[in-house]
């Protein structure tokens, strides 16, 4: 029998061999700043509404966020929302939930049921202290004060990262956002979001936002002439999102 889908295969093979000799010759982004200049025209529509709030859930990801959420509006909040999966504390590779940096936790009933599990357990317990313990570390980085998380209910919230490639972390982000947070629309906006990764994004979420959406992502610096390290210039982005960051807590 002649296999129908070997042309299709192929097809797609040799597109993504062009797209990587593409991306060798010269990276999209010559860094994060300039990605998010050009992801901030394509959310346009969201421009000085007062309902947005803008989540960066990376390092990387809070430099293109901070300069979307810059130019769709001065008053417009930026927050770093870093969601770690929570393990099984019996089974490691399972997971149980997650936790966010400002210590709510989404517990997937169904797993935690069928484990006998309860959100009681000591062990559990001691496993989301210690997570938050990191998440609260990782957040002080942004933040001299935890963000209002409860703002997000009834919100529309631009969910951002630089590149959406495997997307465990986009997806525990959406999903700890739907079970915490009564957020009115959630939106992801990325640089690069991969083609496949978008399609099944776009079935949890009100939008997909992206400036390319490539069969075939790879390295960093295909994409960033920098690559995956931040640069200098970037640096001083997350240094005025600092400041910025701190000075809205007390009016957003």
């Amino acid at each position: 029998m002649v296999d129908l889908g070997t042309g299709q295969r192929h097809s797609a093979i040799a597109a993504q061999q062009q797209q990587r000799q593409r991306l060798q010759r010269q990276a999209p982004f010559s860094n994060r700043i300039q990605a998010g200049q050009q992801l901030a025209r394509n959310l346009s529509e969201y421009a000085g509404n007062g309902d947005v709030v803008v989540l960066s859930v990376s390092r990387g990801g809070a430099v293109v966020g901070s300069v979307v959420a810059s130019i769709l509006g001065e008053h417009i909040p930026h927050w770093y929302y870093k969601v770690q999966t929570l393990p099984c504390p019996q089974m490691p590779r399972l997971s149980l939930g997650s936790v966010a940096g400002d210590g709510s936790v989404r517990l997937d009933n169904m797993v935690a049921q069928s484990l006998g599990i309860q959100i009681t357990d000591p062990q559990l317990l001691r496993q989301i202290s210690t997570i938050n313990r990191q998440l609260r570390r990782d957040q002080a980085a942004f933040h001299k004060a935890a963000p209002s998380f409860e703002q997000l209910q009834g919100r529309v919230v631009i969910v951002v990262d630089d590149l959406v490639e495997a997307g465990d972390t986009m997806r525990e982000a959406i999903m700890h956002l739907r079970h915490c947070f009564d957020a009115r629309r959630i939106i992801v906006a990325a640089p690069v979001c991969l083609a496949d990764l978008r399609k099944q994004l776009q079935r949890h979420v009100e939008g997909v936002v992206d400036i390319v959406s490539p069969l075939y992502v790879g390295a960093v610096s295909q994409w960033y002439s920098g690559g995956a390290t931040v640069l200098p210039c970037e640096q001083q982005v997350l240094a005025l999102m600092f400041s910025r960051a701190n000075n809205r807590f007390d009016n957003a």
